[in-house]
This record gives structure tokens, sequence and C-alpha cells, in this order.
């Protein structure tokens, strides 16, 4: 997206009240960054920020523009509503100036349900007059909330129907911001691969200093990393059974990856760190991760079947019965799915709780939780990695 220079003016934004955020009392943490003040209980933004933000969506406007794409201003305001009204009428654009009806931009075919009738009751609008006063009365209530609605708020009478299908052209839903490279013609997202190399980091580094030099009278160190291993070798030959002896570095990779990614949610200074986007977190804080990590165990389940048992482990969906082979197919897609959403879900939970407890009172208080917060990681992280395992052996040993 090419840059551009606009006339954007802090004195001229701080005049026009640009600068007024919401209450202290509702507002979300995440928006810490871009909040400079506290005035009166109103947060005061930060203006040199909201410019640059302000010019980077100025040049993806401009860029759509150039193409032909359609836009839709949105301000319910009141005090927005006529200037919302005016502007979109000068730039010849939809817009939304009165109430955002439910399912406008997530359910398209209600919207144009809606945009149907209201064009089809407004041709008829002449003959209402001729039907019973019962039905009339009713078709003109309808006629003017949608009017209301619809030619208030979108612009429909300049455009039609089959215009307003491509209204949408350039508009996304995201939670929160994210920073993102651009390697090749891929987006990357580089928080996620920041944080996991430091993680990877963490764990090669420790590994490589306690056991480079192993001694016959261990020291601390290697004592710790011999009792990780055999925790990881107990967790596997449960879970596995004799034959675990090759699964046990898959399984110990996933629990300590797993393991030291969350203690790094909670014990490293992230915050630190700026990106012009967006924070960083732990890396099981984000559903990419804990989606490809349980991807990588489901793998992991038909490679041991397979391996074992060749072609054959594929009869096992049509055990005891084949009317159970879609339920038996979808019992495999669904593990994958539990394993991801059960660490996200947690983890993310863990984390946003923490914030909120820091935000509304003092610091000492969220201590406990904060160690609870270890504690229940260290668990996440058993649980993904015996689940895991549970998973292998189930696979090797051909039941459910």
């Amino acid at each position: 997206m090419t840059r551009r220079y606009w006339n954007i003016n802090l004195e001229e934004m701080m005049q026009a009240g640009v600068h007024f955020g919401h209450g202290t009392r509702k507002w979300n943490p995440r928006m810490a960054p871009y909040i400079s003040a506290k005035r009166k209980g109103i947060h005061i933004t930060n203006l040199t920020r909201t410019a640059r933000f302000l010019s980077e969506a100025c040049d993806l406007i401009f860029d759509a523009a150039s193409r032909g794409k359609q836009f839709l201003i949105v301000g319910t305001k009141n005090k927005a509503a006529d200037s919302v009204a005016r502007a979109a009428i000068k730039a010849r654009c939809h817009y939304v100036n009165k109430k955002w009806l439910g399912g406008m931009s997530t359910n398209w075919s209600t919207t144009e349900t809606r945009l149907h009738k209201f064009r089809d009751l407004r041709t008829e609008q002449g003959r209402l007059n001729r039907l019973p006063k019962r039905d009339a009365a009713m078709l003109k209530r309808q006629l003017s909330h949608l009017q209301t609605y619809l030619e208030g708020n979108m612009n429909v009478l300049s455009c039609s129907i089959n215009t307003l299908k491509g209204l949408y052209d350039i508009s996304g839903v995201e939670v929160g911001q994210h920073f993102y490279w651009q390697i090749g013609g891929f987006q990357v997202h580089a928080q996620v691969l920041i944080t996991s190399w430091v993680v990877i980091a963490i764990l090669l580094g420790s590994a490589t200093l306690v056991v480079r030099n192993p001694q016959t009278i261990p020291t601390d160190g290697q004592n710790f990393f011999e009792y990780v291993l055999e925790f990881i070798r107990d967790v596997s030959k449960t879970q596995i059974g004799e034959e675990y002896g090759s699964w046990v570095p898959f399984i110990g990779t996933m629990f300590l990856f797993i393991f030291v990614s969350n203690w790094s949610g909670a014990l490293l200074p992230w915050k630190i760190i700026q990106l012009p986007h967006g924070e960083l977190a732990a890396p099981t804080n984000d559903i990419n991760t804990t989606v490809a990590l349980a991807l990588l165990t489901s793998v992991a389940y038909f490679y041991a079947g397979l391996t074992k048992k060749g072609l054959g482990y594929f009869g096992k969906y049509i055990q005891p019965t084949p009317i159970l082979l879609p339920i038996n197919i979808l019992e495999d897609f669904t593990k994958p799915l539990s394993l991801s959403f059960r660490l996200f879900g947690n983890i993310l939970a863990d984390e946003l709780v923490v914030v909120v407890l820091v935000s509304l009172v003092p610091s000492i208080v969220p201590i406990p939780v904060m160690f609870l917060g270890l504690f229940t990681s260290g668990i996440q992280a058993l649980i993904f990695a015996t689940l895991a395992a549970a998973y292998i052996g189930e696979s090797m040993e051909g039941h459910h």
C-alpha cells in the first residue's frame, strides 16, 4: 500500500473532540497504549497515534476507491447522524446513521430480504389504500419502520439491490491488532513467531547448558532434567504402553514447549517490547499455535496407527457396525479441535483475568491469582501431553 501525505491537523482534531475517549469505568485494558491521560472520569486518547492510524486508513480508502470499491459510512450517534448523511451523499457512498440492524454485515441474506421488502412496499405504496384498512395499516407500519432504518440509514434510493451486494468489499472483523511480516507473497503472524522463538531459545539454551558436560555425580541442573525426562517417560508409558520409547521425544517436546510457553505469558514482561501494532503474549495465547500443536498430534495419531497396522487400521471406522462410520470419523476430527480450543481458551482466560484484576484493584491483590495461573498453566501442559499420548496409544491398540 502506497504511503501518501494527508493534511491531518492535530489542532483541528482536538477542536472536534477526537481526543475524548470512553469513561474510565468502561474501557478495555487493551486500549492502554492509545490513552495518554485521564480528565474528569474520561480517558484522553493519544492524538499523535490516532493521526498516524488515520493516515493509514486514508491510504487504504484511497487505494480501494481507485479500484472502484464500494463504501459504507457508519455513525449512529445523534450528534453525528447529520454529518454522516452529508458526507456520505457528498462522496456518493452508502451510509447508516440511525440504527445498525442485526445481521447487516454478517448475514447478507437477511439484509437483502429487508431491502427487497422495502423496495416492494415502496413500489406498491400508492395501492395500499385499496386494501382493507387492517392490512393497509399493517403494511404502512412495516414501510414506515423500513423507511426509518433503511432509507434513512442506507442510501438505498441512489443504488440498486445488485450494487449493494458488493458493499462490503474491504470490510474485516478482527479481534485486537496484530503485527505481521510480509514474506514473499505470504502474511506471517510475527507476534507468535517472536514469542515462539524466545521459548525455543530458552529450551535449547537451558538444555545445552545443563547436559553439555554430564557428570557421574549429577549436578542440580542435570538432576532436574533427568527428573523431567523420567516424568515424561512415565506419562508416555502409562498412556501408550510398552512401545512408548519412540514417542518420548514427541510427547516431551509437546509438554516442554507448552509448559514454557504458558509460564512465559505469566513471568516474562512481554509488554516492555513495543510493536507497531498489537502486543506480545504467550504463544499458546494464539489460536494458530494451539491448532498447529493439535494438528501435529493428529498426524502422529494416524501415523502411529498406520505404522502398527497398515491399511487395516481404517477397519476400526466400521466397528462394531458400519452404521457408526460417520460418528467414528467425526470423533477423530473432534480430537484436535478439543485439544486446541481447550488449551487456547484456558490460557487466554487466565491472562484476561489477571489483566482485568490489575486494572481494577491494586497490583498486590492479583498476585495470588498469578500464582494460581502458573499452576493451571502447568496443568494445561500436562493435560495436553497426556491426551496426546493417550490418543497415540489408542490408535496403536485399535480400540475406543
